[in-house]
């Protein structure tokens, strides 16, 4: 079953691009099906890499999902703490 999505005109630019950088390492045609098969299928094995890149702002409903992961540990973490942590000061 064939379907289509609509794909902006800079992303369909690095598609092709990564298709035939692709194409030119392997010496073998890579179809855009495939390379789009593997592409999922890479994302699917790292979910990580999707939720790291969502867009904001995120909704009421993607707030709360975030909010309901939140625990108490227990343990007391000062400002400076999180910003030697975050941001190596």
């Amino acid at each position: 079953m064939s379907t289509s999505i609509k794909v902006e005109e800079v992303d369909k630019k690095e598609f092709e691009r990564l298709q035939s950088e692709l194409t030119l390492k392997f010496g073998m045609e890579i179809t855009q099906q495939e390379l789009f098969s593997r592409i999922i299928k890479l994302v699917g094995d790292s979910e990580e890499v999707i939720i790291n890149e969502c867009p904001l702002p995120l909704s009421g409903g993607e707030i709360e999902k975030i909010r309901n992961l939140q625990s108490d540990w227990g343990v007391i973490t000062s400002e400076e703490e999180i910003d030697e942590i975050l941001y190596d000061k």
